[in-house]
Parts: structure tokens; C-alpha cells; sequence
């Protein structure tokens, strides 16, 4: 199938984490499963009430069947949406061990044999995280089948700096690389995704907004920025998306953690169209051009 033919017909979505997709009721199972305490309600009005939640849902996943019965689950909701393609990200440092990769893997598996859809993962580094744990994460990248890329999360106001190797490697390997940057960071961690990791793409990005020269940069090498509207509102942030659209950057709308959130694909580009004046045709071409996993 053409990539003309996908940028009319069918959605690619390549910013959502994989512990954000967590239904309340498939974490409540999997905590008694698990011997864990009950998860919170998905509640928060900021990034900080948000990690906390988040992190408490994500520990409910620790079987590879966890991992598995999450996986085929947000399968189900993509193709109620008509995504046939999605970048989606894990954090190793949020799950103990390694026996639940093996889930990563057949549930990745059953989703194209259930539903046609292609999950290509992104495997994700941490700001200010151990050496050790970091290097977990690159090598899961490196020996897991369907990986793409790698992402980094994490306390934007630590430098990803000394990271910089690592992200050098994934490079080398053929790997692509979305760090989170300029969600609440400002320009400055843009700018040090862009001019010190190398990212021809970056997770929201928005903290540019203010910084001539840093919206510079982003046009002058095309780097795109993948957005999440209602994701940013939850946590009260409001960007001019149209700002950047105006600008010539490109932009893809994404659900972040359509669980928690939240939302679907389909709602963001509704209201990136409307709310926000974005155009939506654009939006779901610029997925597809903008794609780490790319065929041919």
C-alpha cells in the first residue's frame, strides 16, 4: 500500500506510552493478580499529581500476560479508530526484571494478526536515571523485536547531556530518537535535544514557543514536533499550536496516555482542527512522513 493511499485513508499515531494505556479496570485486575494495592483513581490537574498516578498504574503491569493483555487491549481501541500504525513507547525503569518482554513480543504479534495493525515500539531512556537502568534500556532496544527508536522521559530540568552516547549508539544501530523536551522545560531543552541528541523529532516541544531562535532551528531542520492537546490541558498547559503550524514546523496530534487522559487519536484531531485552526489532512500526513519505521 502506497504512503499516499495511508495518508487519506488510515491514521499512524507515534506519541502514546504504552503504560498510558492502561484501562482503570484492567490495572484494578492486575493489581489483585499481582498482590498489588488498588490503583488510584485517574485523577490529577498537573504534571506532578500526573507522574504520580502514572506510576503507581504503570507498576500494576508486571507479567509478560500483563504486558500482553495491555498490549492486544489498545489494540483493539486503534482499530476502532482506523490506526493501522503506531509508535508506542515503554519505559523498562518502570518494571522490574526482564521475563515480561516476552509479552511485549507476543502481544505486539497478536495485534497484527487480530486487527492488521502494526505497533512499532520506542524504548524509553530517563533523564537523571542510573547508568545502569539507562543501559537496560538501550540494549532492550537493541534485541527486541519491533523496536524503532527510543524516547526519553524525565525531569526536564536535568540535562540529557550525558546521555548523549547512548543516543549515539541507538543512532548508529539505525534506531530513531524522540526525547521528551519542552513539555514544561524551556527553549533551552529544545534546543540541547536538537543541537546535542540530534532529534529529527521531539515529543511535545511546545516550550520553544517563546524563543525566536530556537523556532529557528526546529524549521531549519524540519524537526518535528508530535503534540497532544488534551494532554497538555489536563495538565494545564496551553500552547499555540497554531504558532508553530504558521511557521511551517511540522506537527503531528497524538493521545499521549489516552487512558489516563482521556482521549482517542480521533478526538485529538478534532480538536486540533477546531480549537486549535490546525489543518487535519496535514496532521495525518506529516504522521506518515514522520514515522520511525518506515518500509521501503
Amino acid at each position: 500500500m502506497s504512503d499516499a493511499r495511508l495518508t487519506t485513508e488510515y491514521l499512524a499515531e507515534l506519541h502514546v506510552h504504552l503504560e498510558g494505556t492502561i484501562r482503570r479496570e484492567t490495572a484494578m485486575t492486575m493489581s489483585v493478580q499481582n498482590g498489588l494495592p488498588e490503583p488510584p483513581q485517574y485523577e490529577y490537574s498537573d504534571l506532578a499529581g500526573f507522574l504520580a498516578v502514572y506510576g503507581l498504574v504503570s507498576g500494576c503491569m508486571v507479567t509478560s500476560h500483563d504486558f500482553e493483555r495491555v498490549i492486544f487491549e489498545h489494540g483493539e481501541a486503534m482499530a476502532s479508530q482506523h490506526i493501522t500504525y503506531a509508535e508506542i513507547s515503554f519505559n523498562p525503569s518502570l518494571h522490574v526484571a526482564d521475563g515480561w518482554i516476552d509479552g511485549v513480543v507476543r502481544g505486539r504479534a497478536s495485534v497484527a494478526q487480530e486487527f492488521g495493525i502494526e505497533i512499532a515500539w520506542l524504548v524509553e531512556l530517563v533523564r537523571g536515571g542510573s547508568a545502569t537502568a539507562n543501559e537496560r534500556a538501550l540494549d532492550i532496544a537493541l534485541t527486541t523485536e519491533g523496536v524503532v527508536g527510543v524516547g526519553l522521559v524525565g525531569n526536564e530540568s536535568i540535562s540529557a547531556a550525558p546521555l548523549a552516547g547512548l543516543v549515539e549508539r541507538a543512532h548508529a544501530a539505525g534506531l530513531g530518537f524522540m526525547p521528551h523536551a519542552g513539555q514544561v522545560g524551556g527553549p533551552d531543552v529544545v534546543r540541547e535535544a536538537v543541537e546535542v541528541l540530534g532529534a529529527t523529532r521531539v515529543a511535545h516541544g511546545v516550550g520553544a514557543e517563546p524563543d525566536a531562535d530556537v523556532l529557528r532551528l526546529l524549521v531549519d531542520r524540519g524537526v518535528c514536533l508530535c503534540v497532544c492537546p488534551s494532554s497538555n490541558a489536563r495538565i494545564g498547559l496551553k500552547p499555540n499550536f497554531r504558532k508553530f503550524a504558521d511557521l511551517s514546523i511540522p506537527l503531528v496530534v497524538n493521545t499521549d496516555d489516552p487512558a489516563l487522559v482521556p482521549t482517542t487519536l480521533q478526538r485529538e484531531l478534532a480538536v486540533a482542527e477546531t480549537a486549535h485552526r490546525l489543518n487535519r489532512g496535514a496532521l495525518i500526513a506529516a504522521a506518515w512522513q514522520h514515522r520511525f519505521g518506515r518500509h521501503g
